[in-house]
């Protein structure tokens, strides 16, 4: 196939941004900034995924009782405050001391919250178990295939059960039971990823809730991969030019692209 016949490559956060909205793809590809700067509430989920890269070493160490691991993840927690700065220094330079400060105390205040709830997996599951499931082989690999038009990038892989699946670090809200469908596409396609790249099956994959120091096991079903397929190609189509119809969303009030997306809404509305 000639190269310029090719499809537009697509990434496992296109499939995300699908997900949450259509017309966010369309938008993002044509070079508008998702995040134009770092809130409060962006900077809380930053510190908490920093903070459960050190769940390993925290859960290793440390000898298993509630104040130990509280102790330990706020050493953890105050490291990682200084780390972020020197991680991403462009986009901390622009931020006010107010979001700072705002930011840190929201995630610090969910520290007694995951040291329970990791304490509680650890006596249900066991340490060998959980430290398997928390520990990666590799952190933030990239992961393509050509056959499947697709791109990602797993926040880890680990070695579970004699078998290496993919895991993905989420610092946003948590359902009661099982993960959010967004997640589960999430892990499904990057499931089929490491499938094309090993050439074994991926069966599950996990979700861990930083915010609230949960692990869950997603097992992969023939229909999840039949919607991420689905997704793709949409996806595809949009890479390629085509606009999706707006659709009202509860965020849309606050999406950084809402006035992008009446213009280009009223634009279309004079052709049609």
């Amino acid at each position: 196939m000639p190269a310029d016949s090719r499809n537009p490559e697509i990434s496992v956060s296109d499939l995300l941004l699908y997900i949450n909205c259509p017309r966010r793809v369309y938008f993002v590809n044509r070079g508008f900034e998702l995040f134009p700067e770092i809130n409060a509430s962006r900077l809380e989920r930053m510190l908490l995924k920093e903070l459960s890269l050190t769940y390993p070493e925290i859960v290793r160490e440390c000898s298993l009782n509630a104040d130990n691991l509280r102790k330990e993840l706020e050493t953890a927690f105050n490291q990682a405050c200084e780390d972020l700065p020197l991680m991403f220094p462009r986009e901390f330079a622009c931020i006010e001391k107010e979001t700072l400060e705002e930011g840190d105390a929201r995630a610090r205040a969910k520290i007694p919250e995951i040291a329970a709830n990791l304490l509680k997996g650890l006596e249900e599951f066991g340490k060998d178990s959980m430290l398997a499931a928390l520990t990666p082989v590799k952190t933030e690999p990239i992961i393509s295939s050509e056959r499947l038009n697709l791109k990602g990038s797993p926040s880890k892989l680990v070695y579970f059960e004699n078998v290496t699946v993919p895991s993905i670090i989420k610092p946003g809200s948590c359902p009661i039971q099982g993960v959010w469908a967004s997640d589960r596409i999430h892990a499904t396609a990057l499931a089929l990823l490491l499938e094309t790249e090993s050439g074994k099956e991926v069966p599950f994959a996990f979700v861990e809730y930083v915010s609230f120091g949960l692990l869950r096991k997603v097992v992969i079903r023939s229909s999840d991969r039949r919607e991420v397929l689905k997704i793709c190609r949409r996806v595809e189509k949009i890479k390629a030019g085509f606009m999706p119809e707006k659709t009202e969303e509860k965020f849309c009030t606050e999406c950084t692209f809402s006035e992008h997306c009446i213009s280009e809404s009223s634009l279309m509305s004079k052709f049609f």
